[in-house]
């Protein structure tokens, strides 16, 4: 199996973004891979203001947790 790169998972990322805000676990999950690659991608998204990143709590649980949510910019790149 080929690593995937970067811009695959940034990609993924976007997409999974698009409807809903998910949290950087959630993501983890659904792009199959690990919390520190989430963590950078989003990052990297947020520097290029595609997402926003805000900390809050979980409405299912109570605990704080990083939501990942798209930004206008970020619909438009993917469309």
């Amino acid at each position: 199996m080929s690593k995937r790169d970067s811009f695959e998972i940034r990609k993924k990322i976007l997409y999974f973004v698009k409807e809903n805000s998910l949290t950087f676990a959630q993501l983890e999950r659904k792009v199959n891979t690990n919390s520190i690659t989430i963590r950078k991608d989003c990052e990297e998204l947020k520097y290029y203001k595609l997402v926003s990143i805000e900390k809050k709590k979980h409405p299912a649980n109570g605990k704080m947790s990083y939501f990942v949510k798209i930004t206008d910019r970020g619909r438009e790149v993917i469309t």
